[in-house]
């Protein structure tokens, strides 16, 4: 006996339940990647340059100084002085400068950073930074440790 088979005119709600499922997995996996990529980017356009203009001062001021100017003091401030430093502070400690994000209200662009902190450390060699190794809440949140 040839049974006839009914047409299919579209999906079933079962269908329909698993790809909605599926899509809400996918979300939820991507939104929190999203939002880190988000960070990341405006840090790099927000505070980057302020801090590659800082380390690339403290570098020429390393190769003619064997030295860096550090506790803070006048050096230090003119060679920072020409920094954006509008989205942080600059702290140098020890060896290292701290750059701590600072956002003043909810209309900042790095408010979701607001007091994380980025250490940059200088790589010396031959009487010359080499690099900077980056370390700190910010530089392991948004995966910026090591060295650059």
């Amino acid at each position: 006996m040839l049974s006839r088979m009914r047409k299919s005119k579209g999906f079933t709600l079962v269908e329909l339940m698993i790809v909605v499922a599926i899509i809400g997995i996918l979300a939820s996996v991507a939104v929190p990647y999203y939002q880190k990529y988000i960070a990341k980017s405006r840090l790099t356009s927000k505070v980057f340059p302020g801090v590659h203009a800082i380390e690339t001062n403290l570098a020429s001021y390393y190769a003619f100084q064997p030295t860096l100017p550090f506790p803070t003091g006048a050096t230090f401030d003119l060679l920072v002085g020409d920094a954006n430093t509008q989205y942080f502070t600059v702290t140098p400690s020890g060896d290292m400068v701290t750059f701590t994000i600072k956002a003043v209200a909810n209309t900042n662009p790095l408010h979701a950073l607001d007091s994380q902190t980025l250490t940059a450390h200088p790589l010396t060699s031959g009487g010359k930074i080499t690099g900077w190794q980056l370390g700190g809440s910010l530089a392991t949140n948004l995966g910026l440790s090591g060295e650059n």
